[in-house]
């Protein structure tokens, strides 16, 4: 290879790790951007050029990206659910403690729907929709396998140890500590109102995390051979 050769090899390796790292963030500023306005006007309300605007690029960059307002959609419905099982993964749960694991991944359920209102937005506006969206992705169901079997190993090993009571179902399970961590943000203002009661006040908020972990352990050691 001569050196006029090496130097343009050179020229343009150097030309192209820019501008994969501009297109990359330019994904990420259109997703980040995406992802507020369908949280919030969700998939038939939300405006391509408002997004556009906010992620600050051009309309023919969102669709080079992810095609058309549907694509885009998708794409941050992934995208949100792969963050939401990726921060689960890295829990460090230890299956000889069963109760703990149950007990550490209501805390975290609890925490990232608090700290991440947008996905609470979305989830809430696809169920509108009959989570017709979700119900396409195969993301969606296949990143959920991991969590499935950890409960599941979770369960067998309580109820190996004498410390679950039997019957117990991993999505029942899972759903209850979903809706203990999501009613009362989807449904703090009418609740708050309703029972003259700040649902967003940090004491309150402690005091709901507390009662979850209390009922989730309540109902895992109802009925085991161990008081």
């Amino acid at each position: 290879m001569t050196d006029a050769v090496l130097d343009a090899t050179t020229k343009a390796e150097s030309e192209t790790a820019p501008r994969k790292r501009n297109a990359e963030r330019t994904r990420k500023a259109i997703l980040a951007a995406a992802l507020k306005e369908f949280a919030q006007a969700g998939f038939a309300g939300a405006r391509i050029e408002k997004i556009v605007k906010a992620a600050k690029c051009n309309i023919r960059m969102l669709y080079h990206y992810f095609g058309d307002k549907k694509g885009l959609y998708m794409a941050v419905l992934e995208s949100a659910y792969m963050d939401l099982r990726a921060r689960e993964a890295e829990l460090k749960i230890d299956f000889d403690k069963p109760l703990e694991g149950f007990l550490e991944l209501q805390r975290f359920t609890f925490d990232y729907f608090e700290k991440n209102p947008r996905f609470e937005g979305l989830l809430r506006n696809e169920n509108l929709q009959h989570g017709k969206f979700a119900a396409q992705s195969r993301v969606v169901t296949e990143t959920a396998f991991p969590l499935r079997r950890t409960i599941e190993r979770l369960i067998k090993s309580g109820q190996d140890q004498g410390l679950f009571g039997p019957d117990l179902d991993p999505v029942q399970i899972y759903v209850t500590i979903a809706a203990m961590s999501r009613f009362h943000l989807a449904n703090g203002y009418s609740l708050s109102a309703t029972l003259d009661t700040d649902m967003s006040a940090p004491e309150w908020r402690k005091a709901r995390l507390d009662h979850a972990l209390a009922l989730l352990e309540g109902y895992l050691t109802r009925g085991a051979r161990q008081g």
